[in-house]
């Protein structure tokens, strides 16, 4: 009893203790709310990652325009034909092609055969196929018929498939017919001349519409 004389009153009811099904819930809400936390924390990077990608796309970008335009400019840039993107690869062969070095532009035409879409593809065909043309020629006003023969069936082929990928190549079309007459008009081992030779090789090199022709 207390010193005032007032007996305290007695709880009625035990404590109220929190059902099973509650403090479950309650783990779940905390889990919930860590978990939204982390994915937060995913998207966030996730962000960050792509950016840096763009960044870095933009830069490596940037380099290959780079060094497509010192090439057209005339510097001589080594390009790596394994990974270099399709459009410098056009670029090299083209700066290449344009000073007759077919040897070092012969793998960056086997690179654009395999990776470059169609376009580029046909273009560095015709690009090829032209600088052989013109190889040939040299080789036939020095004489050389047996070097030239192999240079005008190479450039055949290629002008070839540059007309399976662009049947409506014009100019393709046209160097071919020119290609074929160059070799028709060569001289045979006794001396003679095919039936015509109406034009002598170096008027024929002067018929080709692309000598060979430059990026778009």
């Amino acid at each position: 009893m207390q010193a005032n004389g007032r007996i305290p009153a007695i709880a009625t009811e035990p404590p109220k203790r929190k059902s099973a099904l509650a403090r479950i819930g309650a783990r779940a809400k905390a889990a919930f709310a860590s978990a939204k936390g982390a994915a937060l924390w995913l998207v966030l990077s996730a962000s960050a990652l792509t950016t840096m990608a763009a960044a870095g796309y933009v830069y490596w970008a940037q380099g290959v325009n780079a060094t497509i335009a010192q090439l057209g400019a005339g510097k001589d840039v080594a390009v790596d034909p394994t990974g270099a993107p399709p459009a410098l690869l056009e670029a090299r062969a083209h700066f290449l092609l344009t000073r007759d070095n077919l040897k070092e532009a012969q793998p960056l035409l086997d690179q654009a055969a395999l990776r470059a879409d169609r376009r580029v593809h046909v273009r560095m065909l015709y690009n090829m196929a032209n600088a052989r043309l013109r190889a040939a020629v040299d080789q036939i006003q020095q004489g050389h018929f047996d070097q030239a023969i192999p240079q005008v069936a190479l450039a055949k082929a290629e002008y070839r498939t540059a007309l399976r990928l662009d049947p409506d190549n014009w100019d393709a079309k046209y160097n071919l017919d020119v290609a074929m007459r160059l070799v028709r008009d060569l001289p045979r081992e006794d001396g003679e001349m095919d039936e015509g030779n109406v034009k002598e090789p170096a008027k024929l090199w002067t018929d080709l519409p692309g000598v060979p022709k430059g990026l778009p």
